[in-house]
């Protein structure tokens, strides 16, 4: 017999097989439905149906709905129709999700519940019994979820056609729903995993780069998952905007702009606890450090911007005029802004002469966003200037007219302190109505801008 080394003495023995637990081979079994979904070019449906579900559980729990919804109603008059039609709106988003999703199990990635009886019960069944199994095939994962969901669907529209629908049937239909939800093992699977490696990949080859130098393990993964949560939001914007124009009904995307209030403060929160610090740490530069917690300070403002300010709009019954789907594309813009300005930063941090550009394929950046902004400031203040010097040319109208479009175009370039009074000062305008007080408050108005333009020309001095 030829002379042959030894190099692993176990080839020599049976091994036995090591116990795995029902909750891994279930893993094992959801990661590969996850690998045919990518097979399938279906990931992304999967990300939207993901996204739609958990926007309606953060729409179903947020107090922070509840009392822009109900800020005028009693607690026993409050009438959940707007919540009921969303919910409506959302099963046929969800139904069209499913079906696309919808192919046959493989029968090796049964659910977890044939699981159990195929590999455990039916061991334990007589031979005369043992048949059954063999004349059943597994049904898709989706099919039972889609069918109740299309039934469910068309009792939500018998409830519809009430004048009131009050918290008790609200809450009963809701139940029903989460009962379904929770029987299916994919989907409770789905949101259980707060990331999927295949969907929430950041592709981005300077962020790769970055990460992958790090040599501090804590950090490396910390900043990974900023990166991840960065982009989800970007994800989140980009599907919201996409909804918003194919949409007739835009309400539909109030649980997606719920949802995303939830992520931003995530991201903040997660910032400001997790990775802050451990930059300060890494970090020796003592410019970079300041970059690194100002950063923070800026999406904060910004978040105030949409939730305490542009998003309540929506639900005010002040102004009968306000073009609420524009309100609501307003608060995408300022989202993007936010979120392309903070992942910049911390970018930043690590590649000082990076651009925005090669990061976000629709960036802009900062300077020409000055540059823009400063010369339709400059614009309607002189505007306001040739009213008060040649009032027989120029008409409150005419004003009006100016200071509108720079809502429209430019107004979420503004700083929030700025853009926050800007308001103030267009509303007690329109409050006055032309009467005698209209010039007094736009003087107010004028010096305002003009501060504005004041601290422009000094931020500019400054970064020369």
């Amino acid at each position: 017999m030829p002379n042959k080394e030894i190099k692993d003495i176990d080839d020599f023995f049976t091994s036995e097989e090591q116990a795995v637990s029902p909750k891994d081979k279930w893993d094992n079994i959801f990661s590969a439905w996850i690998n045919r979904i990518e097979e399938r070019k279906l990931s992304l449906t999967l990300f939207e149906l993901k996204l739609w579900i958990e926007s309606l559980e953060e729409f179903f729990k947020s107090e922070y709905l509840e009392t822009l919804t109900s800020e005028f109603d009693g607690i026993n008059t409050r009438n959940y129709k707007f919540h009921t039609h969303i919910l409506a709106q959302i099963c046929s988003k969800l139904i069209n999700h499913l079906k696309q999703l919808d192919f046959e199990k493989d029968p090796l990635y049964i659910n977890f519940e044939e699981f159990i009886v195929v590999n455990v019960i039916s061991k334990q069944l007589t031979k005369e019994l043992n048949h059954i199994k063999d004349h059943t095939t597994p049904e898709s994962w989706f099919n039972s979820t889609k069918l109740f969901l299309q039934n469910f669907k068309i009792i939500i529209t018998e409830i519809l056609k009430n004048d009131l629908i009050s918290l008790k049937t609200y809450t009963s239909i809701r139940k029903l729903y989460h009962k379904e939800i929770a029987r299916n093992p994919i989907i409770v699977s789905l949101l259980d995993k707060e990331f999927i490696p295949k969907i929430d990949k950041t592709y981005q080859k300077d962020i790769s780069n970055i990460i992958s130098s790090l040599d501090n393990k804590s950090l490396k993964r910390d900043l990974g998952i900023f990166f991840i949560l960065a982009f989800r939001i970007a994800k989140i914007n980009n599907f919201i905007e996409t909804n918003l124009n194919k949409t007739r009904n835009k309400s539909i995307v109030i649980p997606l702009i719920v949802f995303l209030k939830k992520s931003m403060s995530n991201i903040i929160f997660f910032y400001k606890e997790k990775l802050l610090p451990q930059l300060i740490d890494y970090i020796t530069e003592k410019d970079k450090k300041n970059i690194a917690r100002t950063a923070v300070t800026d999406i904060e403002f910004e978040y105030k911007k949409i939730f305490e300010g542009e998003f309540p709009f929506y639900f005010s019954n002040k102004n009968d005029k306000l073009n609420k789907r524009k309100l609501l594309k307003n608060v995408i813009i300022i989202s993007d802004i936010a979120i392309q300005e903070f992942v910049e930063s911390i970018v930043r941090i690590f590649i000082p002469d990076i651009s925005g550009n090669s990061i976000f394929s629709n960036y802009t950046s900062r300077k020409q966003k000055s540059i823009a902004l400063k010369s339709k400031l400059t614009k309607l203040h002189t505007k306001i200037n040739d009213y008060f010097s040649n009032k027989s040319n120029i008409t409150p109208s005419d004003i009006f007219f100016d200071i509108n479009i720079f809502i429209e175009t430019d107004l979420n370039y503004l700083l929030y302190k700025d853009w926050n009074e800007f308001l103030k000062y267009y509303n007690n305008l329109i409050n006055t109505n032309f009467s005698a007080e209209f010039e007094i408050n736009l003087r107010s108005f004028h010096s305002f801008i003009t501060n504005i333009l004041k601290e422009m020309l000094i931020n500019k001095k400054k970064g020369e």
